[in-house]
């Protein structure tokens, strides 16, 4: 598995408030958003031969370079893992049966990319047999070191540059299979040709990509896919002449990306709700964890006041099994259309999200409102109009203000009572929310963690969470979500379920640190042991399995019967 860690930013918009977690979950729109895996840009780098991909919009003319590059990714590959005395913990969970499993199945559905992404332009003999032939050019591309860019401006479509280090036999495979992949896909015959003394073949056409060229230069196969002359495939042959590598030898990473997602928005299908940052990313092995540093560009200020924290510790109770803060969040929020419309406004500046470990359920949050009360009562009535006819037909609609318990109370959902309160906490009001009640005990949280908020005045975001906790719990949620929802959930005969129950009871902690640079700039920091928490596991698991993957969808297969959830007792 690619180890890709997301950004805080994707799961807590989609956690900002009960309702919004619920209308994203039941209603279809886009779940917990999943994070960019570089496989899919792999397979893609391959697969846009089939000539019908639009073009990506081009920047403003004028602009630096540098901001042509959509999509720059550098993998160390998992064969060199096993010389690595780091990330021991992903070592372990790599090794497994459950995890090999499932990696079988993602890079099978991969194979058949071209098919999923472009329908009946690929036929189904092309489908059947260009999967074979991708099928080991994929494994190749997790094993070993390659380098991935797709670059683009205003007057070109995107030229897509791949280097992979290879042994002698696997470059005759790739020379073999890449041959029968450009005439099944109507690209044309290929030609001899010399790129700086190495020996490479080229397809020449008229219609978009009108330019394929590969090179076997020493250990490296250069392949260019693109419009122009593909000067970058000449580039990286010279420096393999020279140097014997056409990039720089990764120093400590094992892996390092740059995604311009304001301009992959469309191509991803992305939510044009949020921001979408332009980001830089590199994990390292730190002893058995991951080190996640990203860097994250928006196109506007998303960061506001950095008010000092304000924790309602009142309502926040030990034993915690995760606690997560964010301050700053207002321009967020300030199109929220589910605030909007329950008229919980202005959209407030500070988030607090904290979970129980007696009850799967037990998941809270937590954000300042003034004259919460009044504003409660009156989100009450609101609510109703939040659910489409659907809903109103299956009585899932009881939501409205409770006069005798002073709060906004979902009815008629199995085995969960969401709910909106409001609470005071040093003279601010605030409004509380959960799926389950709370345990009544006044043990406060840990002293240390609230601690850890003013290490770093620039800090907007901390996540703390016991991961194998987590990840059950999410696992129980999302189960339940999709019940109440009456959609698929993951069962017992995919591959992605047996995985998330071996691999969750040996992760730990996982920690998260966002600090703001300028309103535009945020700096994650994450350490982990795969790099993504428990709602991020469970939400790749469920891409994994989706009907469209590798779109990004969520959408199981709707032949898998649903599990009744096991009901939870009460504290």
């Amino acid at each position: 598995m690619v180890v890709v860690p997301s950004c805080a930013l994707g799961r807590k918009a989609a956690l900002l408030i009960l309702f919004d977690l619920l209308n994203h979950w039941f209603f279809g729109n886009q779940g917990l958003p999943m994070r960019h895996c570089a496989a899919i840009l792999m397979v893609a780098a391959l697969a846009c031969g089939v000539g019908c991909r639009k073009k990506e919009a081009g920047e403003r003319a004028g602009q630096q370079a540098e901001t042509d590059v959509l999509v720059r990714c550098h993998f160390v590959g998992t064969a060199s893992l096993s010389n690595n005395t780091n990330a021991t913990k992903l070592k372990e969970l790599w090794s497994l049966p459950e995890t090999q499993r499932l990696a079988e199945q993602t890079l099978r559905k991969l194979a058949h990319a071209p098919r999923t992404l472009y329908g009946e332009q690929v036929t189904t003999s092309q489908d059947d047999r260009g999967a074979a032939l991708l099928r080991p050019l994929l494994d190749d591309l997790l094993r070993q070191e390659f380098f991935l860019q797709a670059r683009g401006t205003a007057d070109k479509t995107a030229e897509w540059t791949l280097l992979a280090q290879l042994p002698d036999d696997r470059i005759k495979v790739w020379r073999a299979n890449l041959k029968e992949l450009m005439q099944l896909w109507g690209l044309g015959a290929p030609v001899t040709n010399t790129v700086e003394a190495f020996a490479g073949w080229e397809v020449k056409r008229t219609g978009a990509p009108a330019l394929v060229r590969w090179v076997e230069a020493g250990q490296w196969l250069v392949l260019c896919i693109g419009q122009n002359d593909l000067a970058a495939s000449g580039e990286a042959a010279r420096r393999i002449r020279t140097g014997g590598r056409p990039i720089t030898v990764a120093s400590n990473y094992l892996l390092r990306c740059e995604l311009n997602l304001p301009r992959l928005r469309e191509a991803l299908d992305l939510s044009p709700a949020i921001p979408w940052p332009r980001a830089e990313l590199t994990v390292v092995g730190q002893g058995e964890n991951l080190r996640s540093n990203m860097r994250m560009v928006f196109p506007a200020a998303v960061t506001g006041p950095l008010e000092p924290w304000l924790v309602p510790t009142n309502i926040i109770n030990d034993p915690l099994t995760s606690f997560t803060a964010a301050r700053g969040v207002s321009p967020l929020l300030k199109d929220c259309a589910t605030l909007q419309q329950l008229e919980l406004t202005p959209a407030p500046n500070e988030l607090f999200f904290w979970a129980q470990a007696q009850v799967a359920f037990q998941s809270f949050a937590a954000f300042p409102l003034k004259d919460a009360l009044t504003k409660l009562e009156r989100a009450g009535s609101r609510a109703p109009s939040l659910f489409g006819t659907n809903w109103q037909s299956r009585g899932l609609t009881q939501i409205g203000w409770q006069t005798n318990l002073n709060e906004v109370l979902w009815k008629g959902l199995p085995y969960i009572t969401p709910y909106l309160q409001p609470t005071n906490f040093q003279g601010t009001e605030f409004v509380m929310g959960g799926l389950f009640p709370p345990v009544p005990r006044n043990y406060p949280p840990p002293a240390k963690l609230l601690l850890e908020l003013d290490a770093n005045s620039n800090l907007i975001y901390y996540d703390w969470e016991i991961t194998e906790a987590r990840l059950s719990n999410w696992h129980i949620m999302s189960q339940l979500f999709a019940i109440i929802g009456d959609k698929p959930q993951l069962t017992t005969n995919t591959a992605a379920l047996p995985w998330i129950t071996v691999v969750g009871p040996k992760l730990g902690n996982t920690v998260t640190e966002v600090t703001t640079n300028s309103p535009k700039e945020w700096s994650l920091v994450r350490k982990s042991h795969v790099g993504f928490t428990g709602a991020e596991l469970v939400a790749l698991a469920c891409w994994l399995e989706s009907t469209n993957f590798p779109r990004f969808s969520f959408e199981l297969p709707p032949d898998r019967p649903l599990v009744p959830v096991k009901p939870p007792a009460r504290p």
